[in-house]
């Protein structure tokens, strides 16, 4: 069971000494550096400059016992874990929330200085998901998409897309579809959460449009996923004109099927 802290106390940026330092101090509950070393299996000098750190990052406390003199090291309580996981957690939404302000500023300022074209390619589930999130990253007004629900579940997993629109949702970003009219679509894109995900669905006749890709199109970009089993990958395309030239096609196919 103490083996399952060791991926929590990665979270807190110990090193391997320090993590080793830390369990071995809360096993023992009291004790002095000597012992703490042993357990720790370390040499009593690079254990006691864990202990230091640990004491100053406030997760291991020091006291001199009475009459002794001997320096002793304790784990108050395993709470100063959820303590100290919590202080990162809210300084790295602090971090997300300056750097969301921030990129938009920059993207503001900058978008545009060149009309040269970016491509990023991406493999692999990881890799796609990440295209995906970029539709959120960029901040635009709304995400159009030509896509298929049958190759989504496929490509994502569904926990993944529920906080992705989440997310999307809390962005207010609305977003519009273009997607065959399967069976798994129907049934995943109803009109209730349509209005509640800020969605809107024109289906096509899957017999004659049935999409093995994912195209989105948002802001000045332009993203291709291939979400084929086995194959995932896809392609972010950053270019305004590229991107408005897609976006008139879109609306053009859109209005056809009103």
């Amino acid at each position: 069971m103490i083996s399952q802290l060791k991926p929590i106390l990665k979270q807190l940026d110990l090193n391997t000494n320090d993590t080793k330092v830390f369990l071995a101090a809360f096993e023992l509950d009291y004790a002095p550096a000597s012992e703490i070393a042993k357990r720790a299996h370390l040499n009593r000098i690079t254990a006691y400059e864990a202990l230091k750190r640990l004491v100053k990052k406030g997760l291991v406390r020091s006291r001199v016992l009475k009459g002794s003199g001997v320096k002793y090291f304790e784990v108050e309580d395993i709470g100063i874990l959820q303590n100290a996981l919590n202080e990162k957690k809210v300084s790295v939404e602090h971090a997300l929330s300056d750097i969301q302000t921030l990129a938009a500023q920059l993207r503001a300022k900058y978008t545009g200085r060149s009309e040269k074209p970016v491509v990023l390619f991406y493999e692999g589930r990881s890799g796609i998901k990440n295209i995906l999130l970029d539709t959120l990253h960029q901040q635009p007004k709304e995400i159009l998409s030509f896509a298929s629900a049958d190759f989504l579940e496929l490509g994502y997993d569904f926990h993944f897309l529920e906080r992705y629109w989440k997310q999307r949702v809390e962005y207010k970003i609305p977003s519009r579809g273009i997607i065959p009219k399967t069976d798994c679509a129907v049934s995943l894109f109803t009109p209730e959460r349509n209005v509640r995900e800020l969605r809107q669905i024109h289906f096509v006749d899957p017999r004659g449009y049935m999409f093995k890709n994912e195209i989105d199109i948002y802001g000045d970009t332009v993203s291709i996923i291939s979400l084929v089993k086995g194959n995932e990958h896809g392609v972010i395309l950053r270019s305004r004109s590229i991107a408005e030239g897609l976006r008139s096609i879109f609306e053009l196919v859109w209005n056809t099927n009103c």
